[in-house]
């Protein structure tokens, strides 16, 4: 397999605390990868370290296989939106745009309303950035990370301060750089439903450590259906259910109980609990969620 971003043994520390701890990372050209965990995991410092903006204690990261990591020549094909977004406040987001190709050496002045207008900006090109909302400075990052059209882009938690409506907009506009460009991204969020949409490939990390890179086909292929059941009496449910030797299920608190154990199908246990008279409100097959696996793979860490 070809890869954009490779790091190995990526070493990390502020003072006493350790904030990388001996990380691998594998990013497959072409694809999209969802780097994700909890806040302080070390996601945005491990970004910062592939843009090469802080320098590494120790390791090594390769990007478009230059050893040296990211250099001048990869800074020119790599869009990068980090943390908070900074601009030229007295400045319209046209004029913000048009500085940042400059500095880049871009100058397809049409590409700056193309973009503006990806990122649902183009009515409020003219204004003044001092007066753009948390989630039109947002946008306008966005714009600026796509604007020349990089091979590479790297979002440390993009839909920051999006309504729902710009959510689903950002994450079609991505998939669309990746599937018409072939860029390829590199995208952290804590919002795992959303990287259940958007992400081919995952990384887990927690503590400073990247615990696991599957594909997603891979997570969700290994992760066994379950069957959910809503009743109106757990306790009774659950007898019903030992007396018949399954114990592979999980009782929650708002009338469900979880069934593991697919040795049966959902009919099976529908007759059953209706023949012993439990109202039955619902039961589905329902595939194991990013989230619940998240949290498995990082419980112990």
């Amino acid at each position: 397999m070809e890869y954009c971003v490779v790091g190995n043994g990526i070493d990390k520390s502020y003072a006493a605390k350790k904030v990388l701890d001996n990380v691998d990372i594998h990013v497959p050209m072409h694809k999209i990868f969802g780097l994700i965990g909890p806040n302080g995991a070390g996601k945005s410092t491990l970004l910062k370290c592939i843009m090469n903006l802080i320098r590494l204690d120790g390791g090594n990261i390769q990007v478009f296989d230059n050893p040296a990591g990211m250099e001048k020549h990869e800074l020119n094909r790599t869009g990068s939106l980090i943390e908070y977004p900074y601009f030229y406040d007295d400045l319209t987001g046209t004029e913000n745009l048009l500085i940042h190709s400059r500095y880049m050496g871009y100058y397809d002045i049409k590409r700056i309303d193309e973009v503006l207008d990806k990122v649902d900006l183009t009515k409020d090109a003219k204004k003044k950035v001092i007066n753009y909302s948390m989630g039109m400075r947002q946008r306008l990052a966005i714009a600026r990370a796509i604007l020349i059209k990089p091979e590479l882009l790297i979002l440390d938690e993009p839909i920051n301060a999006l309504d729902p409506e710009g959510i689903k907009k950002m994450r079609e506009l991505f998939i669309q750089l990746n599937a018409e460009l072939g860029t390829t991204i590199i995208i952290s969020s804590h919002i795992l439903s959303e990287m259940d949409f958007l992400a081919s490939d995952i990384g887990i990390m927690g503590n400073g450590k990247l615990i696991e890179e599957k594909t997603l086909k891979e997570i969700h292929q290994e992760n066994k259906d379950k069957i959910v059941a809503r009743v109106d009496d757990l306790s009774k449910a659950t007898i019903i259910l030992e007396e018949r030797g399954i114990q592979n299920f999980k009782v929650i608190d708002d009338g469900q109980i979880q069934i593991f154990d697919l040795t049966y199908d959902t009919s099976y246990f529908a007759e059953l609990f209706i023949q012993s008279r439990l109202k039955l409100y619902q039961i589905d097959v329902v595939k194991k969620t990013l989230e619940e696996y998240f949290f498995e793979v990082v419980g112990g860490n």
